[in-house]
């Protein structure tokens, strides 16, 4: 009997150190994986190591070992790694960032097997501070290398973690605004989510203020008083909460670390609940693995951030006798995540009309594409492939093929693009 594909999994992979979360379906609440003994240890270094003598692969805090005691070689940084396209020397050999991650996640991801030894990956949530395409691509190729594809992985920002983590909490929760502060390495960040109820789905947004220049991680250390830090921390919040309707505040990274800030927490607690924590992101994108692999808890909410298509693709025709829109890119997806195919069989036009239409704006726009050189053939003996790749948030392309109609009408392999700009006012 094969394993049973049942694990919902969100991946936090930060360039410093990892979390993983597995969705409870006793609880029902994604719940944190321990690397050691110690359950209240829930962090993983995201580094490598290969010890001198064996050659033998090592990750974490076995790995951090290696450098103390200069028995091996260890790699750090595997995230800017990737983002950079880095190659890496061991030992005389060269390893490239896809080959890196792969032995990370594959080290990682033995976890499951401590805690679930009779089941298996059913969907795989990955979520980084930020994406840019190298990056995602990377992760996309060192998970298929372990025989994850796309089809039970997906890759998003903790932008849209943090926007999953906080929807799935109970309702008074999110019944106005939510904020989360977070302090690590790259400073201090603040953002705020909000929800317009006016319409529906709910559509769900996100604000971001970026404070790292007034607090960085290391203005800890350089001011050597706490109160200072708190003082200035406290001022910070009050600016940015100002005549905000917040219900929830959360409280992340490894800057809060130390109780320096409680006196402000405990101020801010004031008509608002305040949530301090490590794990929300790999528990957000624990969530979103639950969401995308259909067990909809959500579906009242349209969550949309800065890498979002805010509307929905569609092609008009016919099936079973009737009108149906067939959708080839739904609003919220992420716009590296659109390269989408389908095949249509033309009935009585030499035309591809694709619809788009704006949650935001309320409006529907068409691009058409008029097949010019189109062989004259029967009705509906014409097979078309429809390919909408998006380049940008508001970039994409609309390609289509003729493909002729078997060995009836063989394919004349034509091929017509058109350039869609969402921004333009197109007709």
């Amino acid at each position: 009997m094969g394993e049973l594909k049942n694990l919902l999994v969100g991946f936090d992979l930060c360039n410093d150190f990892s979390q993983i979360s597995c969705f409870s379906y006793k609880t029902y609440e994604p719940e944190s994986i321990c690397p050691t003994s110690d359950k209240n240890k829930y962090i993983i270094p995201t580094v490598l190591g290969v010890k001198a003598g064996s050659k033998e692969w090592v990750y974490g805090e076995e790995a951090l070992a290696l450098s103390e005691g200069e028995t091996g070689v260890l790699i750090k940084d595997l995230v800017k790694r990737a983002e950079k396209g880095e190659e890496t020397e061991i030992y005389g050999v060269q390893f490239t960032p896809v080959l890196l991650l792969e032995k990370f996640f594959r080290k990682s991801l033995q976890l499951l097997k401590i805690y679930y030894p009779g089941n298996s990956i059913l969907k795989l949530v990955v979520t980084l501070r930020e994406l840019n395409e190298s990056l995602r691509e990377t992760v996309y190729a060192a998970l298929e290398n372990l025989g994850i594809g796309k089809d039970r992985a997906f890759i998003q920002n903790h932008a849209q973690s943090y926007q999953y983590y906080a929807l799935s909490q109970p309702r008074e929760l999110w019944i106005n605004d939510v904020v989360l502060f977070e302090y690590d390495e790259e400073g201090l960040i603040y953002q705020q989510i909000t929800i317009n109820r006016k319409v529906k789905p709910y559509l769900v947004g996100i604000q971001k203020k970026d404070m790292s220049e007034v607090m960085k991680l290391e203005t800890l250390d350089e001011l050597g008083d706490t109160d200072k830090l708190a003082f200035m921390f406290g001022g910070l919040a009050r600016k940015a909460l100002h005549k905000q309707i917040v219900s929830t505040i959360y409280i992340t990274g490894k800057g809060f670390d130390r109780s320096w800030a409680d006196p402000v927490l405990k101020e801010l607690c004031v008509g608002r609940r305040v949530f301090k924590g490590q794990n929300l992101f790999t528990k957000g994108a624990c969530y979103a693995a639950k969401e995308l692999s259909g067990e909809r808890k959500l579906e009242e909410f349209l969550i949309l951030d800065g890498d979002m298509i805010t509307g929905s693709f569609y092609i008009e025709g016919y099936y079973d006798a009737k009108t149906a829109e067939a959708v080839m890119a739904r609003a919220a997806t992420p716009w590296y995540e659109i390269d989408e195919k389908m095949d249509l069989l033309l009935d009585d036009t030499n035309q591809v009309i694709l619809y788009y239409k704006d949650l935001l704006k309320h409006e529907i726009t068409e691009f058409s594409i008029c097949l010019e050189g189109l062989p004259n053939r029967p009705n509906k003996t014409t097979r078309v492939e429809v390919r909408l790749k998006f380049y940008g948030k508001s970039a994409a392309v609309l390609t289509v093929k003729d493909k002729g109609f078997g060995n009836f009408f063989p394919s004349t392999n034509r091929i017509w693009e058109k350039e869609i700009h969402l921004h333009e006012d197109l007709k």
